[in-house]
């Protein structure tokens, strides 16, 4: 087993939950060794840090511990990061005296936060983080530029019906599906979660009440489909989910990001949202119902819930009791975790609250 150092994103917990879901969907064998506010480390066996940061929305870098000694350098001079979780002035010294025996000019840069971002490590020849008596490369970095890219390129766009493609990685990972398994979205939308879905191997079904979103979540995982070259496949219906189980007989797990009501350009009254949450209760519900007829045992399903802000504070619904009346369990892949997890970006009216259910 080699011994890796995840970098976790803004939303802790949600990213530390991501990443175990990751590791036990991909039937890794690892081992936890300590978990902080900023970072994983985790022993694990044949594990492949390039292609796993593409499929991982909350990792933000991946480092390896290793020998100093083994630092390979192919360069007369370099520009090197250093992040010291804990000044070792004997391992400082000796990363400068492997410098100076290779005859290498080495440059240090210090990080504007804790860890240098993505883009700052792009311009560094090497990164290394420091603990006591050991030592970790940085072998990859997240490419946020790459996400920007398939949301500006895919044919259909609408910022009101779209999950961030971060987000949208994060919530396949949950639900924990398997390469090759279906996935479904019962709020399509722009087919985001199913597109990331697909990238990563897995067959998708989409439903969604909306004709205009239907038709662009078509062209949106169609394009993907012939961009990527991917041999996964999709169906997208357009259905109220009340029929749902009459349309689909079987999938092996859910994520999705339901529909809200109104989308507020301001903080809205506490009543006009007490108005929203019994309308959306009511779908959540008989959506969940349909739910529990196609899933099999023990599979899981994602759901985030909102949290309003308003007037007079923040409001939610009382999921759980829907939850616990619907005989669906609150799952955590990590007993150290409860759910549900916030998920929030700053200025946002609405806040979500991620769940697991495993039915």
């Amino acid at each position: 087993m080699n011994t890796y150092l995840f970098v976790l994103g803004r939303d802790k917990n949600l990213s530390l939950l991501e990443l175990v879901s990751y590791l036990q969907r991909k039937e890794f064998n690892y081992k936890i060794i300590r978990i902080t506010d900023t970072y994983a480390e985790i022993h694990v066996q044949n594990f492949n840090p390039n292609k796993s940061i593409k499929e991982l929305g909350g990792i933000v870098k991946i480092a390896e511990f290793f020998d100093i000694n083994k630092i390979k350098i192919d360069k007369n001079k370099i520009l090197f990061g250093l992040t010291i979780f804990y000044n070792d002035i004997k391992l400082i010294s000796q990363l400068y005296d492997l410098f100076k025996k290779e005859k290498v000019k080495a440059i240090q840069k210090k990080p504007r936060e804790i860890f240098f971002s993505p883009k700052e490590s792009r311009k560094l020849d090497l990164e290394l983080f420091v603990f006591k008596n050991k030592i970790a490369k940085v072998v990859v970095n997240s490419n946020p530029s790459e996400f920007k890219e398939r949301d500006e390129k895919r044919p259909y766009f609408d910022k009101l019906k779209v999950t961030s493609l971060r987000l949208s990685k994060i919530l396949v990972n949950l639900s924990q599906v398997k390469e090759d398994e279906i996935l479904l979205d019962p709020f399509v939308g722009a087919g985001s979660i199913l597109q990331e879905a697909m990238l990563m191997g897995i067959n998708v079904i989409g439903t969604d009440i909306d004709k205009q979103s239907v038709e662009g979540a078509i062209k949106n995982l169609g394009w993907i489909k012939n961009k990527y070259g991917i041999k996964t496949n999709f169906k997208i219906y357009n259905i109220d989910n009340k029929e749902i189980d009459t349309i689909i007989s079987k999938v092996d797990c859910v994520a999705t990001e339901p529909y809200f009501g109104p989308f507020f350009l301001k903080i809205p009254k506490y009543e006009e949202v007490i108005k929203i949450i019994d309308e959306i209760e009511k779908i959540y519900y008989c959506l969940l119902l349909k739910l529990k007829k196609i899933l099999p045992k023990n599979k899981l399903i994602v759901f985030p819930v909102p949290v309003y802000k308003t007037n007079k504070g923040r409001i939610t619904m009382d999921f759980e009791n829907i939850v616990k009346d619907l005989g669906f369990e609150i799952y955590s892949p990590l007993d150290s975790v409860k759910m549900p997890v916030k998920y929030s970006i700053k200025g946002n009216i609405v806040e979500k609250l991620i769940y697991i259910l495993k039915k």
